[in-house]
């Protein structure tokens, strides 16, 4: 073979090569879909999997975004940062729960939520002077993120935890210690993830005499790679009964 056909094929080959990688390349690094499951787990210590399908929010807790909107911006002091008619929310508008790749951990900070009855000066009623609350109660959720070659370049695992049913002075059910906290994060070489709660609404499922707090948080995500940013959210909802819902 002459020295011109072997320069041609020498050529040809390179290119198919250098082609190659950057076609792997791209399919390593753009994300084809995202899903996340509720996790069971079984007395054997195996688990279930179970996954989660888009669901449209219920009339009366949309209704609550823009009941919410309203009080919102009258209710911006210390730690309030929600109230209805007779409901306060007492935490942070958003809590970080995964920065570059890691769960965050903040030790000596508050990281819960809490929905409470007002006092007659509008002040939220401590915690402490309700009773009958349950033990926390916890959904183990996982995320994954697959790839177009197939594989599952970032998964995470979370807990909605909280605790339900404290009364005042016997009368209505609240909530304390709502959190949503990263138990596992695994992140592949080239991605980036970052993922935040957020508080998006409170609602009074019960009557006047006799409130149950409601709250609707959400988790929010964004997958980043050289190539292509994706975002994506659940939206939860729980209340003080003990009552989980996933939309």
């Amino acid at each position: 073979m002459g020295k011109t056909k072997l320069s041609l094929l020498a050529l040809i080959v390179g290119f198919n090569s250098y082609g190659s990688a950057e076609y792997y390349d791209d399919q390593y690094q753009t994300i084809q879909s995202v899903e996340m499951y509720e996790v069971e787990e079984n007395e054997d210590g195996s688990q279930n999997e179970t996954l989660l399908q888009d669901q449209k929010l219920p009339t009366d807790l949309e209704m609550a975004y823009g009941q919410i909107t309203r009080s919102y911006q009258k209710a911006r002091i210390d730690d309030v940062i929600m109230t209805t008619r007779n409901l306060i929310a007492i935490g942070k508008e958003i809590y970080k729960i995964i920065e570059a790749g890691r769960p965050v951990v903040n030790i000596g900070e508050s990281k819960s939520l809490s929905v409470l009855p007002m006092d007659e000066k509008g002040t939220p009623v401590d915690s402490f002077r309700l009773s009958n609350w349950s033990t926390p109660k916890a959904k183990k959720y996982k995320v994954v993120a697959k790839n177009y070659l197939g594989m599952s370049p970032v998964s995470f695992e979370f807990m909605l935890i909280y605790n339900y049913g404290g009364s005042l002075d016997g009368k209505g059910k609240y909530l304390t210690g709502t959190q949503i906290k990263a138990t596992s994060v695994q992140v592949s070489w080239g991605y980036e993830l970052n993922a935040n709660f957020s508080v998006q609404s409170i609602i009074n499922q019960g009557t006047d005499e006799e409130p149950i707090a409601g709250a609707v948080l959400a988790i929010d995500y964004k997958i980043k790679t050289v190539l292509k940013e994706s975002r994506s959210s659940k939206t939860f909802f729980v209340n003080g009964v003990g009552q989980t819902k996933a939309f």
